[in-house]
């Protein structure tokens, strides 16, 4: 056995012995897969061939989903463009009666592997309990409960992406997704997500009760990574409530939200909130607002003060709005402080 062979079987021992933590108080997802459809093109039997030879091309800097899906698609043998991937960019494999999902998120980079072991249980006690005895010898990842769907996921490092360590996870969560389905089924009841009992839809995971407790635990990245999560579905009103709270990324998306859908009030305010929480973006953002609803006087004092404390990066702006209202004098005095290197 060599020893990435027997770095992986501990892995997967690990991972099969106690699979992770437990969650019961996310909602359950209201987006479903059609388990059909991904039926279709199944992309991978149980065994995954070995690391495709490195790009020379690759300088690894470029955007982490990319580099997933080409490694992805060379562990499967496929082209990238052949990879089953979802509304969501969430590329599937099917393994068995089980279906592995890998989530990669660029800003911050994160990568998640997962798996719907199970839908439609009823979320007793026991299998609560289950969970968590599962959970207490676990080396990486997490098996968890949300709504009436159990979830099974390994994650892998998106800053200073390896692809070997994509490989070890994906490898684990093929042979634990597989054999996991199929031991809580006969314990808990319920649908495998290929088993002919699947009713062909299937709950997409919803990972911002994950999020929220690395937020909560301090986690570095993950309330920004839950912010954009948030925003992408929607979810305004945890957005307020976070912006309100002082949240100046959430107070931004919020913000732009609200600009795109004609709410230039609301806009305003929370790019306001998030200016005064520091984002120099913000500040550009609501001096442009500002103008648009004829306020060019607030605008110009906005710029104007951040320029004087030094945020050179909203001149251009500023130098935009003081020579379209016959400013010229101010402008160039600016330009001229600005090449001498003077605050």
């Amino acid at each position: 056995m060599t020893p990435r062979e027997s770095l992986l079987a501990r892995f997967v021992s690990a991972l099969a012995a106690r699979p992770a933590t437990t969650a019961t108080t996310v909602p359950v997802p209201a987006r479903t897969r059609l388990a059909a459809a991904l039926a279709a093109r199944p992309v991978a039997a149980r065994a995954v061939g070995p690391l495709p030879e490195p790009d020379p091309g690759d300088d690894g800097d470029g955007k982490l989903t990319h580099r997933v899906r080409a490694v992805l698609a060379g562990l499967l043998g496929v082209t990238t463009d052949q990879l089953r991937v979802d509304a969501d960019g969430d590329v599937g494999i099917r393994a068995g009666s089980a279906m592995i999902f890998v989530r990669a998120q660029d800003d911050p980079p994160l990568v998640d592997v997962f798996s719907p072991l199970l839908t439609g249980v009823d979320p007793t006690e026991s299998l609560y309990r289950r969970l968590s005895d599962l959970t207490n010898g676990l080396v990486v990842g997490r098996v968890y409960c949300t709504g009436d769907t159990v979830w099974a996921s390994v994650p892998v490092f998106g800053q200073d992406f390896a692809p070997t360590h994509l490989l070890l996870a994906l490898r684990a969560m093929i042979a634990l997704a597989d054999d996991l389905d199929d031991q809580l089924r006969r314990e808990f009841g319920g649908s495998r997500f290929f088993g002919p009992e699947s009713t062909g839809l299937v709950a997409v995971p919803d990972p911002t009760g994950y999020l929220r407790d690395l937020d909560r635990a301090g986690a570095n990245g993950a309330g920004s990574v839950l912010v954009d999560l948030l925003a992408d579905r929607g979810r305004t009103e945890e957005l307020r409530l976070r912006a309100e709270h002082g949240d100046w990324h959430a107070a931004a998306r919020l913000a732009a939200l609200r600009a795109e859908q004609g709410r230039a009030d609301e806009a305003e305010r929370y790019w306001r909130i998030a200016a005064e929480q520091g984002e120099p973006r913000a500040r550009d953002e609501l001096a442009a607002l500002l103008a648009a609803r004829g306020r060019h006087e607030e605008a110009i004092d906005l710029l104007r003060q951040a320029v004087d404390a030094g945020g050179w990066r909203h001149l251009p702006l500023l130098l935009t709005l003081l020579t379209e209202h016959g400013l010229v004098d101010e402008a160039v005095g600016l330009l001229r402080r600005r090449a001498a290197g003077r605050d």
